[in-house]
């Protein structure tokens, strides 16, 4: 028989939502997560930013812990983006563009019955103060 476990994954630290930084700042987008056990629940995490009406995925992470910076990134992000910790997005330098949605995704493996957790938020970048 099968058991449902709801909250197997779940996110334990979101960022701010709206998170605010000045321009020119690095942007650090704290995300923290649990899950029961990592290697039958947990299919990846997804990092992705709202850009030309859509959701582009930024950086993914493996399974196996290998995370990657994905080839279809839009230009600005090229060598701006990087992960720090278990599920930390930071995004380098940031300008007045990248005041739009970011989100993280953990991926539930489809065969243990789970739903993908889903966290967004609304970066707000600021001018000098």
């Amino acid at each position: 028989m099968f058991i449902f476990q709801e909250e197997a994954i779940s996110f334990t630290k979101e960022p701010d939502n709206p998170s605010y930084i000045k321009k020119g700042n690095n942007a650090t987008l704290v995300w923290d997560y649990s899950v029961t056990d990592r290697q039958t629940e947990l299919k990846g995490i997804i990092w992705a930013v709202y850009f030309n009406n859509r959701f582009t995925n930024l950086v993914v992470e493996y399974k196996n812990g290998d995370r990657a910076i994905l080839s279809g990134i839009p230009s600005a992000y090229i060598g701006r983006v990087g992960i720090e910790g278990r599920a930390t997005l930071v995004i380098g330098n940031v300008t007045f563009q990248d005041s739009t949605s970011f989100r993280c995704t953990l991926r539930a493996e489809p065969t243990v019955g789970l739903q993908d957790q889903v966290s967004g938020i609304k970066l707000i970048v600021t001018g000098m103060v």
